[in-house]
Parts: C-alpha cells; sequence; structure tokens
C-alpha cells in the first residue's frame, strides 16, 4: 500500500478516497524498509484553495515542517520502531511512486 497524505482544512476520515492531486513525497524509511509518503492536495472541483499549489514547494514551509515533525515522531512510544526522513521529492517523483505502487498491486 501506498500512504497518501491529503492537505485540507476540512477534516476527512482516515481511509477516505477523494479526489487529489500529488504535489510531493516525503522520502523515508522506518524498521521496514522504504516508506514513502505522497503529499496531495484536493482535486480543484472539491476545493479551490489549492488551485495554484503545483508542487509541495508552494505549501507554506510551517506546514512542511510540521508534517515532516510528526513522520519523524509518531512511531516514537512503539518500542523497536525509527523512522528517518530522506527529504522531499517533487510532484514528479510522487506520480512515479504512485505509478509504482500501482504496478506492484496489479502484481
Amino acid at each position: 500500500p501506498l500512504d497518501v497524505l491529503v492537505v485540507t482544512p476540512y477534516p476527512v476520515t482516515p481511509g477516505s478516497v477523494i479526489r487529489a492531486r500529488p504535489v510531493g513525497i516525503l522520502h523515508m524509511t522506518d524498521d521496514g524498509g522504504g516508506d514513502a509518503k505522497v503529499i496531495a492536495v484536493p482535486h480543484d472541483k472539491l476545493s479551490q484553495l489549492y488551485v495554484d499549489v503545483k508542487e509541495y514547494t508552494d505549501l507554506p514551509p510551517l506546514l512542511l515542517e510540521q508534517i515532516k515533525h510528526f513522520f519523524e515522531n509518531y512511531k516514537d512510544l512503539e518500542k523497536g520502531k525509527w523512522v528517518k526522513i530522506e527529504g522531499w521529492g517533487n510532484a514528479d517523483a510522487a506520480r512515479a511512486e504512485i505509478t509504482k505502487s500501482v504496478a506492484a498491486y496489479k502484481g
């Protein structure tokens, strides 16, 4: 499976399926191996707030730091678990990861 974080001002139930556009990817490794997180924004038909966001760099720097901080620390209370942040990738890298994940799912 591929994890996608959709940046939105509205509450969304985890596991929901919504139309979204990838704008970047947070490359990271954890105790289980590679664990990239695609960063996306809602499709323009769902919210006009992100029409001008094409790349993760178009998001506020504070938001990017908050996302990075969350993923650096979200396993801290789980014994034997760890996370290493390797850096950000652009929208093309996010789309490539999505394509790779779909191909792996199809077998």
